[in-house]
């Protein structure tokens, strides 16, 4: 971060941003932290950051992928400096800076989490996102964050897939679903699926991604409604489901079905799958 920092502000700021850190560090004191935090929107410009020179690794390679601004990742430079210094002191330091940072701190410290020292410290914080209604502070922990995967406990991860379909929100950019699908996360889409067709509202068909794996009872059921559906979208999740099982109920299900003649022709994924 440093690098970055170095070939994109003007010296002046760096310097700016240098001394606000030393000064913290050199005295622990929490009170300059909250008000650095807060001055970087002024000293910082909200311009991009220049990422050309930037060696490739994984810091890097999360900043671009995100677009990082030049405020953001003073931000987060600043963060992970005081951390690292000392992080005993400055852990709960840091918690409660964000609980009362407006929504674009948050949403920042949500999106850049995983680059943070001892990120998993901040868990309680991710998780409280999760109960928000504001879809940029929810997008910055669930989309395109590999910090659930890592983080959360099957509970706390069932909750963020399940208020993502809720939202609305592209669940193709949830990171890990594969490798934290779970029977209980299988058991609930079946039954938010079931309320919703109860309602004649639709069910996005990216939302039975995790379901593979835990084929049987209702959930046969509700690949054979896919399967049926004249939505060649459901039909593609349905058979995407179902060739992801080794239960020999499902497999009877795609066995000769037309979907699974279009899959042979022309194999396609989840991400073919548009909602």
């Amino acid at each position: 971060m440093r690098i970055l920092l170095t070939d994109t502000l003007k010296p002046g700021q760096l310097e700016w941003l240098d001394e606000r850190i030393d000064r913290i560090t050199g005295e622990p004191s929490g009170k300059d932290l909250f008000l650095s935090y807060s001055l970087i929107g002024r000293k910082i410009p909200g311009s991009g950051v220049e990422l050309n020179q930037a060696a490739p690794s994984a810091v890097t390679d999360y900043i671009r992928e995100h677009g990082i601004r030049c405020d953001q990742l003073a931000r987060i430079y600043l963060l992970a400096s005081v951390l690292e210094a000392d992080p005993e002191y400055f852990t709960p330091k840091v918690a409660t800076l964000i609980q009362v940072a407006d929504t674009g701190e948050l949403v920042t410290f949500l999106r850049y989490l995983p680059v943070l020292p001892a990120a998993g410290a901040f868990k309680e914080s991710a998780v409280e996102a999760l109960r928000t209604n504001i879809a940029t502070v929810f997008d910055a922990i669930a989309l395109g964050n590999p910090y659930p995967v890592e983080h959360f406990n099957q509970q706390q991860w069932n909750q963020m897939y399940l208020k993502a379909a809720f939202m609305g929100r592209d669940l193709l950019q949830i990171q890990g679903v594969g490798k934290r699908a779970n029977a209980e996360l299988a058991r609930i889409i079946s039954d938010y699926a079931h309320e919703r067709w109860a309602a004649s509202r639709a069910v996005d068909p990216q939302i039975w991604r995790p379901v593979g794996p835990f084929l049987e009872g209702p959930l046969i059921g509700d690949m054979q409604r896919l399967l049926d559906s004249p939505d060649i979208r459901e039909q593609q999740a349905g058979y995407l489901c179902c060739r992801a099982s080794d239960s020999e109920a499902a497999g009877k299900l795609i066995d000769g079905h037309p979907v699974e003649k279009k899959y042979e022709a022309n194999p396609f994924d989840w991400r073919d799958i548009k909602a």
